[in-house]
């Protein structure tokens, strides 16, 4: 039996493996450090695999199609027993679910389409990165409430009463959480560039890191905004959401360096 391609090298203080596997070896065995291959049954430990990132991407896009697709369910049909004053000004008068839905639709489909960026820059996900991702999901998953929320308490006056601002910092609360798995996830790779698609290394993931700062101040002001001017805050939120629409690619893939640029 041949083990092509299979390598141990150190990792993060373990042993780790990567590279490409023999497809006559099943992915859930391993060899041992000094090369010798594990008994019959014996399998490597599984917190020393590493794993491709379909499977991942899979899960993780299904849970924002999910999340998405609930934000509608806060847009309704006026009644008929709630227009005395007929369609056009009860639709108008539901304003705040309109800007919720936008706002909300907005920043969890540009959340989507980071995730999209940096899963096309990881080659290998281990564990410390799939608890990181299950975080974010956790998040995002969670996103229609705050939505309901701003969109129930700013009906009306509610924009300038205190149930509006604590809704509104509510909103922020949640969206600056969701940008904390955005900084480990980076970290993480900066400290581990191995995980990393070629040309991808420790100096993008550092660069990587400081745009995922900017969401954690951004949102972190939206939750002081918030508690005084409500709609100051939702005017932040769709602002961060185009922000990172517009580099949701991040940074420029890095330049390998040549000869004449030495």
């Amino acid at each position: 039996m041949s083990a092509v391609g299979r390598t141990v090298t150190e990792y993060g203080g373990s042993r780790w493996l990567r590279g490409a596997y023999d497809p006559a070896i099943s992915t859930e065995s391993a060899a041992r450090p000094d090369g010798a291959a594990l008994p019959d049954g014996e399998d490597a430990e599984p917190d020393l695999r590493l794993s491709p990132t379909g499977r991942t991407e899979a899960f993780s896009d299904g849970v924002f199609a999910i999340a998405i697709t609930l934000l509608v369910l806060e847009v309704h049909v006026p009644q008929q027993t709630e227009i005395p004053h007929g369609l056009l000004p009860a639709l108008l008068g539901n304003w705040p679910s309109y800007l919720s839905y936008l706002a909300t639709f907005l920043t969890v489909g540009v959340i989507w389409l980071n995730h999209h960026g940096v899963f096309r820059k990881i080659r290998r996900i281990d564990r410390t990165l799939q608890w990181w991702n299950l975080i974010l999901l956790l998040l995002v998953s969670f996103t229609p409430f705050p939505n309901a929320l701003l969109a129930e308490f700013l009906a009306g006056e509610g924009f300038l009463s205190a149930d509006g601002r604590i809704a509104a910092a509510v909103y922020a609360l949640v969206f600056a959480a969701a940008t904390i798995p955005w900084v480990g996830i980076w970290h993480h790779l900066g400290a581990h560039p191995e995980l990393l698609e070629a040309p991808f290394d420790r100096r993008y993931a550092k660069r990587e890191l400081k745009r995922s700062l900017i969401g954690v101040a951004f949102y972190s002001c939206g939750i002081v905004v918030a508690g005084s001017v409500p709609l100051l805050a939702v005017a932040l939120f769709l602002l961060a959401a185009a922000f990172y629409a517009a580099t949701s690619g991040g940074y420029r893939r890095p330049r390998r360096r040549t000869r004449s640029s030495r």
